[in-house]
């Protein structure tokens, strides 16, 4: 099983959720406001000088529906226009 760590700018939200809904996953779990600092999406601490927060997304999937979500998000992060993205993946055994 794969650890999908999801973090978005809270504008993909929409766009996140229409996603996974398209995709048959319906068990994640929603974190709605983070902040942090990366190399791809900047700063996002919600304060007056970097303002703005992310989402982050945590989703435990199969290996075939881990790879749809990290495709997905390849071709998004090839487009000219785009928000912060980052998709990060931890093997897990699920215990109970």
């Amino acid at each position: 099983m794969e650890m999908l760590v999801i973090v978005c700018s809270s504008t993909l939200q929409d766009m996140m959720n229409d996603f996974l809904e398209k995709s048959g996953i319906t068990s994640y779990t929603r974190v709605p406001e983070v902040i942090g600092a990366g190399l791809c999406g900047g700063k996002r601490l919600n304060d007056e000088i970097w303002p703005g927060v992310n989402t982050l997304y945590l989703i435990a999937l199969q290996p075939d529906k881990a790879a749809g979500i990290k495709n997905w998000a390849r071709e998004y992060r090839r487009e000219e226009i785009r928000e912060g993205l980052k998709v990060f993946s931890l093997n897990v055994q699920e215990i109970i």
